[in-house]
């Protein structure tokens, strides 16, 4: 793979950062984030150039694109990673500044810059579960039923527009996780399923909920494979970055106590749907009470039992790409677990530094 010049934007964030180290290593990368890298991250990627900017902040950011032309003589390629993102039904202000009118002047400026491809990180969030029978595909209109899933609609619409100016590849990404979770609703499960009894029997609806899950690693794989096989795509390509299906919380559940090693498995106790609301409302109290951000929300039960199931066939064929079977999630499960009892104090720190949208590069082993 022949060296690029790429800028990357949240490029010190949970996937961006991944992404940016493993891409350092052959090509010539300019980060941008409105915080300032860890100083591990500025260890694994030491030839990487980082500027503190926030993409809401045009000038500023115009002003990484002209510094990086002048300095290269041109701009290959733009990965947009940075977003805000919030569990909440309100429209908030940051929604329109970061996610639209910052992906707005990250795509004027790569039009600008005369950039030749551009990589916008979308999110399954922004379609709702498919009927029974029908699962999502690349070509699965976004629904726009909550904030976060609206803003990411309105940034995948700006970037086909301008598919005839510089091509455009929007990979739709799943529930990304780690060897140590670092995925805010698998947090709250492993920590109720991995935790003690009888909480860790519990189960909301009847188990039938789920996501398609991808571990980081191979969501590293399959932005290579995205800068690799640009030319073969048209324009505009919309992928689905997970595994093929979905993994259901009984799955899950069944993972988590094997994994704890107990001779007898616990059966689940399952909690219908008013019940369970009831109970995240409590949770929510109880967190702005300790000052504690909960990701899970009460709408978000209206969605119980109606798990997000993709059909991948189209993105593995046209990238020649596919999850890890070692990375699968079910597989991956026992070492998160391992992580979870035996070295809980860094295991809870990394996750809530990852809720509280405050991550600290680390790499995946360690």
């Amino acid at each position: 793979m022949q060296n690029r010049v790429i800028i990357i934007t949240g490029a010190a964030g949970f996937l961006a950062a991944a992404v940016t180290v493993d891409l350092a290593r052959h090509h010539s990368i300019v980060a941008i984030d409105r915080r300032l890298p860890s100083s591990a991250l500025i260890k694994a990627a030491p030839s990487v150039t980082w500027r503190r900017v926030d993409i809401a902040h045009r000038d500023s950011l115009a002003g990484v694109f002209r510094e990086t032309k002048e300095r290269f003589a041109r701009i290959d390629l733009v990965i947009h990673f940075a977003a805000f993102y919030h569990s909440g039904l309100g429209w908030r202000r940051e929604y329109q500044q970061t996610n639209v009118l910052g992906t707005e002047s990250v795509l004027q400026l790569a039009i600008e810059s005369d950039v030749r491809h551009l990589i916008f990180a979308s999110s399954m969030i922004v379609m709702l579960p498919g009927a029974p029978g029908q699962p999502l595909t690349e070509r699965t209109p976004a629904a726009e039923y909550m904030p976060y899933g609206r803003s990411k609609a309105i940034g995948e619409r700006l970037i086909k527009e301008a598919s005839g100016r510089l091509r455009s590849v929007t990979p739709r990404i799943g529930g990304v996780f780690s060897d140590w979770c670092e995925l805010p609703l698998l947090y709250t499960l492993v920590k109720l399923w991995a935790g003690r009894a009888p909480l860790n029997r519990v189960v909301l609806g009847r188990g039938n909920s789920g996501i398609p899950y991808i571990h980081r690693d191979d969501l590293v794989r399959l932005v290579c494979c995205c800068i690799a096989r640009h030319r073969e795509f048209e324009t505009h390509e919309v992928f689905l970055a997970s595994q093929h299906g979905a993994v259901l919380d009984n799955e899950l559940f069944h993972a988590m106590h094997e994994a704890r090693s107990e001779r007898r498995i616990a059966k689940p106790a399952y909690v219908p749907r008013g019940v369970a609301k009831v109970g995240v409302w409590a949770r929510q109290v109880s967190g702005l009470a300790a000052r504690n951000r909960l990701l899970e929300r009460p709408w978000m039960l209206r969605y119980l039992d109606q798990p997000w199931i993709a059909d991948t066939s189209y993105t593995r064929a046209k990238l020649d790409w596919d999850c890890s079977e070692r990375l699968g999630i079910r597989e991956r499960i026992p070492v998160i677990v391992d992580h979870f009892i035996r070295e809980r104090r860094a295991w809870e720190r990394r996750n809530k530094a990852r809720n509280r949208s405050r991550y600290s590069y680390a790499p995946n082993g360690t």
